[in-house]
């Protein structure tokens, strides 16, 4: 079964609604002090213990599953090897890479409901030394944390109507990419029992100033 998501035009356009008073970007409000935005020596080389542990191991090794935390490691068929580090509670992953060796290759975050990236990656060589960083945070103002804030004013009638407890974001533009393009984020609603909308509404928020610019709908069609 495929599925044609089609983006329409806007069907809503405000100047009306602006960022919160008293919205400033910072790391206590985006999260970005919590443990999970951290990298500690213990991240930058695998342990032995852990080596030893995924040598002969097929699938996943996972040290930690529990309601707010879960801390996997996934071994390639190349060598590599992944840590995955989940806090359950601000939707956040810590991906590292690692070589075969176990130092440190790359590391980046995403934002699970939707899986884009945020705050910055790391590439680093085999020596341990940073070769490049990308900063989604470029242009931007706006957080991920404050433009979910933004949505839940602006949406607030259908998040209470349908009992909405989590937000999707699975649009943001890169300038890194696009370096002509305005800074934004594309916010949804998270489906859930009393939510199964066949539209599902996108609403778009200045990367700089927080204001609700449009919103535009996603159609869902079965081929």
């Amino acid at each position: 079964m495929k599925y044609l998501y089609i983006l329409l035009l806007s069907i809503f356009f405000t100047d009306c609604v602006s960022i919160p008073k008293g919205y400033v970007a910072n790391d206590n409000t985006c999260h970005y002090n919590d443990p999970i935005f951290k990298i500690n020596k213990e991240e930058l080389t695998l342990n032995q213990n852990i080596l030893n542990q995924l040598k002969n191991k097929e699938g996943d090794l996972v040290l930690v599953d529990n309601e707010s935390f879960k801390n996997e490691y996934y071994k390639f068929s190349n060598g590599g090897i992944l840590n995955l580090k989940t806090d359950k509670t601000l939707n956040i992953d810590k991906n590292i890479g690692f070589y075969p060796n176990g130092k440190i290759k790359y590391l980046f975050f995403e934002y699970t409901n939707g899986y884009k990236k945020i705050f910055k990656e790391f590439d680093y060589n085999e020596q341990g030394e940073i070769t490049k960083v990308i900063d989604y945070e470029k242009g931007y103002n706006i957080c991920w944390t404050e433009a979910i804030e933004i949505v839940k004013k602006i949406a607030k009638k259908d998040i209470e109507k349908y009992k909405i407890t989590q937000f999707n974001l699975p649009f943001r533009v890169d300038l890194n990419k696009f370096t002509n393009e305005k800074p934004e984020w594309g916010v949804m609603l998270e489906k859930n029992e009393n939510y199964e909308p066949k539209e599902n509404k996108v609403y778009w928020i200045d990367g700089v100033t927080g204001k609700f610019l449009r919103t535009t709908k996603i159609i869902i069609t079965h081929d």
